[in-house]
C-alpha cells in the first residue's frame, strides 16, 4: 500500500499510516487476534497462523510490515524470516520479532536473520503501537525520498537514475523469461533552434507540453517513459513486439504533432518528434544498454530521413550481422 500512496502525492502525512498494512504471523491464533486488535486503529492488519505459507503471502499480499512469532512448529520466526529476506519479491518488507524469550542468543538471532526490532511478551499495547507507527511512517519516508529521486525535476518523468535501476530490473526479468524488450529513443527535432527564437522558458514550457503527451500515449502499466537528458527521452516497453512498438511510435508522433507548438526554425513550423526503435528477445547477448544505442542509431537514420518519422530495428542480433 505504501508503494501506490507514495506515487500519488507530493508529501507524507502522519495520518496515512492507516492505509498501510500489517501481517502477523504467530501459531497461536488467539494470540494473533490480540495483536491485531492492538493494531487496528492504526492499520490494516491480516494473520497467518501456518508459518509455511508466509512467503508466498508476502508475495500477494506485499505487506508494509510483518509481525512474527519467534517460535512456531514446523518452520519456526527466524527461518521465516531468512527465506522472507532472501527471496527477491519481498527482501525490503521490515519484520518485527515478537518473541517470550529474553535471552541474548535468542535476541541476537533475532536482528542477525534480518529483523528491524522486536518486542518480548507479554506485549504492551502501547509499546507496540508506538513501535509499529515508526516502522511505518519511516517505510512511508524511506519509499517517498526514492520515488523523488527517481524523477526529473521540470517534467515530472521518470530520469536516468531509474532508468538505470528499475528498467534495467524489467530487461533483466525479460532476459530470464525470453520475453520481447522494445525501446524508443524520441527526440524533438530542432529543439536548439526552438530555444533560440523563442526562449528558454518557452523552450522549458515546449518540453513540459511534449513529456506530458509522451506519457499520455502511454496505454499500459508497465510502458515507462524516461528524460534521457535535454531533448530526448526514451520509452521503454516490456513484452512488446514489433508492431507494438510501431504503433506507441506513431502514436507520439501523431500526439506531438497535434500540439500544434508553434516552430518558425521547423520545416513543419511546428514542433515535431523524430523517433528510433529496437525490439528484441532479450536474451544473455543482449544488454539493456545495447538495445538503447541500436535504438539511438536509428533514431539518426529518422533525422537524415527528414526529421518527423520512425526507423528501427526489429532483431538484435541481426542488427550487427
Amino acid at each position: 500500500m505504501i508503494e501506490s500512496l507514495v506515487s500519488q502525492q507530493a508529501e507524507i502525512n502522519e495520518s496515512d499510516i492507516e492505509l498501510c498494512s500489517v501481517l502477523i504471523v504467530d501459531d497461536d491464533e488467539i494470540s494473533a487476534l490480540a495483536v491485531s486488535d492492538m493494531l487496528a486503529e492504526i492499520a490494516n492488519t491480516e494473520f497467518l497462523c501456518d508459518s509455511t505459507l508466509v512467503l508466498k503471502k508476502c508475495i500477494a499480499m506485499k505487506p508494509d510490515l510483518v509481525l512474527l512469532d519467534v517460535n512456531m512448529p514446523t518452520k519456526n520466526g527466524l527461518e521465516v524470516c531468512k527465506e522472507i529476506k532472501s527471496a527477491r519479491e519481498t527482501e525490503d518488507i521490515p519484520i518485527m520479532f515478537l518473541t517470550s524469550s529474553l535471552e541474548h542468543d535468542v535476541q541476537k538471532a533475532c536482528w542477525e536473520a534480518g529483523a528491524i526490532d522486536f518486542t518480548v511478551k507479554p506485549i504492551l499495547a502501547m509499546t507496540l503501537k508506538h513501535r509499529v507507527k515508526n516502522i511505518l511512517l519511516n517505510g512511508m519516508r524511506i519509499k517517498f525520498l526514492s520515488k523523488i529521486s527517481f524523477r526529473d525535476p521540470l517534467t515530472g518523468l521518470y530520469n536516468r537514475h531509474f532508468l538505470n535501476t528499475e528498467v534495467s530490473a524489467a530487461f533483466k526479468s525479460a532476459s530470464r523469461n525470453m520475453h520481447s524488450f522494445g525501446v524508443i529513443v524520441l527526440d524533438i527535432d530542432f529543439f536548439k533552434g526552438f530555444n533560440d527564437s523563442y526562449g528558454h522558458l518557452a523552450g522549458d514550457s515546449c518540453l513540459l507540453n511534449v513529456a506530458q503527451v509522451i506519457k499520455k500515449s502511454l496505454h499500459r502499466p508497465s510502458d515507462m517513459v524516461i528524460r534521457f537528458g535535454g531533448e530526448e527521452f526514451i520509452v521503454a516497453l516490456p513484452e512488446t513486439d514489433k508492431k507494438g512498438v510501431l504503433l506507441v511510435a506513431n502514436r507520439i508522433l501523431k500526439n506531438v504533432e497535434a500540439l500544434k507548438i508553434e516552430h518558425v526554425g521547423s520545416p513543419n513550423r511546428r514542433v515535431t518528434v523524430s523517433a528510433g526503435y529496437s525490439v528484441t528477445k532479450a536474451t544473455a547477448s543482449a544488454s539493456l544498454e545495447s538495445i538503447i544505442n541500436l535504438a539511438d542509431l536509428a533514431l539518426f537514420e529518422a533525422k537524415q530521413s527528414g526529421r518527423n518519422t520512425v526507423c528501427g530495428f526489429e532483431n538484435f542480433e541481426a542488427a550487427f550481422k
